[in-house]
């Protein structure tokens, strides 16, 4: 493939990573002309505007694999991205083609330089997303601690970075004694210079052609209207690049700023306090709450969530990050113009990054941050219908008559907007968690990549049977088993499970056990190091762990065994009655499930991911399984799941699924029998469970989501 790269790689996270615009694709013709993101080799020296030539292998971004998770595709489609993949060998043909695009670059990397050397790791680690936008080395538990808190919007360049730069260049400029003009001049060059710093970052471009239009309307001596200038700039942006109106930041930067002008500057008037300390108190936390009742619906509907510690997090880290944010420049500049000058603003830069990192971590850690408030359409039609009349109320009066006449629409608006967003806020709040009928009960086996983490949900409440995997850069408890209950609603569990100490099972247990409640924990005989307010109990087999419909039993392991594999020793449990019953089998081999004495289940979640190892011919005769799951990751290294695994399920008339090629896969066992549901369709409290005609004999479903 060749190409041009289109926008600065990130490489803080020291794995570069870039966008390429596709000139030639010798095996995909049709990607000519299009975007692809790549990763590149360690190490790789390519810049904005290089043709390059590079070895890749490419795929689609995959859809939305967990309820409630992050959307690769739509974020891809947002991006203009149309694949994605790794490049093994990459040449550059060509550098920088012209000279401003070159220039940016060398400041760009100079001011990159200059952090690497002078900062440490934990300070860089902020420092860089809030000057520069490369946001590649910040871990997946910070990443967490600022969507927890609700401050994530600090990471992402916008309002707060470009008003702050275009500020300062007007006040140099006013302190030479220039005039009104040449003041806007300056701001709107700062803001195009950041842009052209950072690259085009879709709410960064906002943010900038606001201070661009703000500047010419100040220049020409022109009033302008706050919420006119926004939808210009969005209408114009948008107009460049359609598909950032599904950009999630794109989205949240202009609620949030339409919040400001309208609900913010409206309540400002209108609200007097007599009380100075009170007004002070009030006026501080006006722009926290005017964006957050704007950007509701947008909240409601990608997190699943309201983080109710952010108006007392933002109060503390906004004039934090706007010190850092100036101490990051000052010590830019100083260290450019004298090396060695810029001590005492590095320091501060260390010392501020450290007191946001403590905001954010102390508001993340206060009880369940991220409230889960479920996935209610009637709420978040009723916050967005509540936002929407109270931006239309309350925004400035449009004429002179509109000013100086009384306007009972708006004041009805502004009534019924705010009625909207409190009934909005208090069913989110306390709407019930999505659960199973009686008599019936689920199964969701969650795409946690290579690892397992399976929810079990009941009546009465939800367990989860393992966590998943987690690394420093990806966290399977954060990513998708946490935003998995947000989505359902579920405020505490039941029962946390892990089978085995084996990382991928247990790695995102620490970020779940942290952010919910837990009445239980579980753990196999001889397992330590989850030290939680909780009760605390070590199974073995014989052991009933839920008595009530559907029983849960330990099968293996004895008790008293132990071994150096801890496969062999991992829990496995039976769960269900009434004659539908599923085996999760955990990490054991196929001789340990032929002698655990069951026979003809339902469901099967299969043995360590598919290794060759598991489902043996004589454990599959004994069991008989109707339906096979498969918890293993996209391009795993293992090979999981063995052809040979795989082909003795077909052989034994299972229906076989797997999270690597489908998603989350969920079932509902009840009197009927085994029914998959089909959750991306639009999994409403009303159930849309399709189901169809068992399935034949050895039918293997690889490709679309199967329903029976």
């Amino acid at each position: 493939m060749r190409g041009v790269v289109a926008d600065h790689p990130w490489q803080e996270s020291g794995e570069p990573s870039a966008i390429l615009a596709v000139e030639v694709a010798e095996r995909s013709p049709a990607l000519h002309g299009m975007r692809v993101r790549l990763w590149l080799p360690p190490g790789t020296d390519v810049e904005w505007g290089d043709r390059i030539e590079a070895l890749v292998s490419l795929e689609a971004p995959v859809p939305q694999r967990v309820p409630g998770g992050f959307d690769p595709r739509a974020a891809a489609r947002a991006s203009g991205i149309v694949a994605q993949g790794r490049a093994t060998v990459v040449r550059r043909i060509s550098g920088a083609r012209s000279v401003w695009r070159a220039t940016l670059v060398r400041w760009r990397r100079g001011i990159e330089e200059i952090l690497r050397r002078n900062l440490s790791q934990e300070a860089r680690e902020i420092v860089s997303p809030l000057v520069i936008g490369d946001r590649s080395a910040v871990s997946a538990e910070l990443a967490a601690d600022f969507q927890a808190s609700g401050l994530t919007h600090l990471l992402a360049l916008s309002g707060l970075h470009v008003v702050w730069m275009a500020g300062v260049a007007r006040g140099l400029i006013a302190l030479l004694g220039r005039g009104v003009t040449a003041r806007a001049l300056a701001g709107a060059l700062c803001a195009a210079w950041y842009l052209g710093i950072a690259g085009p970052l879709p709410s960064l471009v906002r943010a900038a052609g606001a201070e661009c239009l703000a500047g010419w309307a100040a220049a020409r001596d022109r009033p302008l209207d706050p919420a006119q200038s926004l939808a210009a700039v969005a209408a114009l942006t948008l107009a460049v690049a359609p598909g950032w109106a599904g950009d999630l930041g794109f989205q949240l930067s202009c609620a949030a700023t339409l919040g400001l002008v309208t609900i913010g500057s409206a309540a400002r008037r209108w609200i007097a306090i007599p009380s100075r300390a009170a007004r002070a108190a009030w006026q501080a936390a006006l722009p926290t709450l005017s964006a957050q009742v704007s950007a509701l619906p947008l909240l409601l509907a990608r997190f699943h969530a309201l983080p109710w510690t952010t108006l007392g997090a933002n109060l503390l880290a906004v004039p934090v990050c706007e010190l850092m944010l100036a101490a990051a420049w000052l010590a830019v500049a100083l260290e450019t113009l004298a090396p060695g000058a810029a001590v005492p603003a590095l320091g501060a830069c260390e010392v501020l990054s450290a007191a946001l990192r403590w905001v954010v971590s102390h508001a993340a850690a206060a009880p369940i941050a991220m409230w889960p408030a479920g996935h209610s359409a009637a709420v978040l039609w009723l916050a967005a219908f509540g936002a929407a009349a109270l931006i239309w109320s309350l925004a400035a009066p449009r004429t002179l008559a509109e000013r100086e006449q009384p306007q009972p629409a708006r004041t009805w608006g502004a009534w019924l907007g705010a009625e909207a967003v409190l009934l909005a806020l208090l069913l989110a709040v306390a709407s019930p968690p999505s659960r199973p009928p009686e008599g019936r009960w689920w199964v969701v086996v969650l795409d946690v990549g290579q690892g397992d983490a399976i929810a079990l949900g009941f009546s009465d409440g939800w367990w989860l049977v393992d966590s998943g995997p987690a690394s420093a850069r990806l966290d399977a408890g954060r990513s998708a088993v946490l935003p998995f209950f947000r989505w359902a609603g579920e405020r505490s569990l039941d029962t946390v499970l892990l089978t085995h100490a084996h990382l991928d099972h247990t790695g995102g247990a620490a970020a779940v056990l942290n952010a919910l409640p837990v009445r239980r924990l579980v753990l196999r005989e001889g397992m330590h190091g989850y030290a939680i307010p909780t009760r605390t109990l070590h199974a073995a087999a014989g052991d009933t762990l839920r008595a009530e419909f559907p029983r849960v039993v330990v099968r293996w392991p004895p008790a008293g065994m132990r071994s150096r594999d801890e496969n062999a020793i991992s829990l496995a449990l039976e769960v269900g009655g009434s004659g539908h019953r599923a085996l999760l089998a955990a990490d054991i081999d196929s001789t340990i499930e032929a002698s655990l004495g069951l026979r003809s289940i339902d469901v099967l979640k299969v043995a360590h991911h598919g290794a060759a190892t598991s489902s043996g011919a004589r454990a599959l005769e004994r069991l008989s399984p109707q339906v096979a799951l498969i918890s293993c990751g996209r391009h795993n290294p293992f090979g999981h799941p063995d052809p040979g695994a795989l082909a003795r399920l077909s052989e034994a008339g299972a229906s076989v699924h797997r999270t690597d090629r489908e998603g989350t896969i969920w079932l509902e066992i009840g009197p009927s029998g085994v029914k998959r549901i089909d959750w991306r369709s639009g999994f409403t409290d009303e159930r849309r469970a399709l189901a169809s005609p068992a399935p034949s004999a050895g039918r293997t479903l690889a490709g679309a989501p199967a329903r029976w």
